[in-house]
């Protein structure tokens, strides 16, 4: 445990206490306090919370602005979260007679080019008339974790989760249970953008002091383990609160009064040790625009397990910047479909079973076609077994976007189209891409598209889209594409 002071861009003579740090690392979110209206603080530390925030150069941070309106006012703001794809931004405010249902409550706000719309109370679903707050929001972009101590909870305050429903409401808070809730208090919620490692405070688990720090992982059936105590020397006698992870898991982030530094609490750093990191995140971002007028686009994001076909994560991409981020918790094998109205969808595939921490982020740009005769796209997550032509089950989740396709586009004709390397005959690659069409061909027709709107085809080797002197290029000419050929 050797923390590192993060410096004079962050810390100052006064508290400043970590909230968050974007999943790129790029940005960190804290909150100081400062005197009010120009005064000293006082004996009872009364002041005037803000959010501040620091952008990453390299290896260095330029100086912490304040957050600003509409996010920061002349009340007390506290325990801001951001959603690993830095879209939605949550925090507590206490006793705001024009809108609050409690003490203390939870707002939101959506990010809409570099402006934070003007924020909303979660409503009395998630909000209750005790305290809620110390809000943490998953990467799966639907479940909100917070503390409250509102009726039918373990004890003085517990961990719960909501998530946010396909209609823009909260589902009914559930209480964490047993393995992390106690008769006495838990609190500050971190969930990592894995989505399998839970962060928290409590004195209720067998602790060295007061609030420990501890972190416990979800099991394959969605209950959470027995909590592991983070240990001394990061946990001591006196109370540790918060602790923030960064997605690779590999640093933590916390604040501190007792390790020197320059005033009261300030924001430190440090190597995370290895049995205490959560699974590797890592993550994709880019822009979306329309490949013809080059118009930055806010469009849908899927990340959806291949070996289950369910949705694991969902975003939408900057309507002003066309700008996106999407954590991908390694160990899992995605498809990721994005897609827009009058928009033919974008699919693409990340193998990240196995995933080298070393290895970097993706980074892409994506175009969006607009559905025009003659227009192709690739169906990436459309997979057989060598030589084969049976769909594997894994294609699932891509025929069923297709069908979505064709659904909300009745009048759409696709051609499908199947290709091959050049590895073997020109008969047996042309047999075997025209099979491999019929199968997509007759998926769809098996569930419910009508005949008329569909043809197949297979081309062999004839259409390379890439080099077949290289095992990649070779894979990318193995594919299963589809045209438009009526609208």
């Amino acid at each position: 445990f050797a923390p590192v002071n993060m410096g004079d861009s962050i810390n100052t003579i006064y508290d400043e206490y970590i909230n968050a740090i974007t999943s790129d690392a790029e940005w960190l979110y804290f909150t100081r306090l400062n005197p009010k209206d120009g005064q000293t603080l006082d004996q009872n530390m009364r002041g005037e919370e803000d959010f501040y925030i620091a952008r990453r150069a390299d290896s260095a941070w330029y100086e912490a602005l304040n957050l600003g309106p509409p996010i920061n006012t002349h009340g007390n703001e506290g325990a801001l979260c951001i959603s690993p794809d830095g879209k939605f931004l949550f925090f507590a405010a206490c006793n705001r007679e024009e809108d609050g249902y409690g003490r203390c409550d939870i707002y939101w706000a959506h990010r809409k080019g570099n402006s934070w719309s003007v924020p909303e109370n979660l409503g009395p679903v998630v909000n209750s008339p005790q305290w809620d707050s110390q809000p943490s929001f998953s990467s799966d972009g639907k479940t909100l974790y917070y503390a409250s101590n509102r009726p039918g909870g373990k004890g003085s305050s517990d961990i719960w989760k909501t998530e946010l429903l396909p209609d823009g409401n909260w589902s009914i808070p559930v209480n964490l249970g047993d393995s992390v809730n106690t008769r006495a208090e838990e609190m500050a919620p971190f969930i990592h953008p894995d989505n399998q490692t839970l962060y928290f405070s409590s004195k209720g688990h067998p602790g060295l002091g007061k609030l420990d720090l501890f972190y416990t992982r979800k099991s394959s059936d969605g209950t959470w383990k027995k909590p592991v105590n983070i240990g001394y020397p990061i946990n001591t006698f006196a109370d540790e609160i918060t602790l923030v992870v960064n997605a690779k898991g590999n640093v933590a982030y916390i604040s501190s009064d007792k390790l020197g530094g320059k005033g009261r609490q300030d924001v430190y750093f440090f190597t995370l040790y290895k049995e205490a990191r959560p699974l590797l995140a890592t993550f994709f971002k880019g822009i979306v625009f329309d490949d013809e007028t080059k118009a930055k686009l806010d469009a849908r994001f899927e990340l959806i397990d291949l070996e289950t076909s369910k949705t694991v994560a969902q975003s939408q991409s900057d309507p002003v910047t066309g700008e996106f981020m999407l954590v991908l918790p390694t160990e899992k094998n995605y498809a990721l479909n994005v897609s827009k109205d009058r928009y033919l969808f974008y699919s693409d595939n990340f193998s990240l079973v196995g995933y080298n921490s070393q290895a970097k982020p993706f980074v892409k740009n994506i175009p969006l076609k607009p559905i025009k005769i003659g227009e192709t796209v690739v169906l990436k997550n459309i997979f057989f077994d060598t030589d084969k032509f049976i769909l594997k089950d894994e294609s699932l989740a891509e025929l069923q976007k297709l069908l979505a396709l064709l659904h909300k586009n009745p009048k759409l004709k696709i051609e499908i189209s199947g290709h091959t390397d050049n590895i073997g005959s020109v008969e047996h690659n042309l047999e075997l891409s025209r099979n491999r069409a019929n199968a997509v061909y007759e998926f769809l027709i098996g569930h419910d598209i009508a005949k008329t709107r569909l043809t197949f085809a297979g081309y062999g080797f004839t259409q390379p889209i890439d080099v077949n002197t290289t095992e990649e290029g070779r894979a990318n000419n193995r594919r299963t594409e589809f045209k438009v050929m009526g609208n």
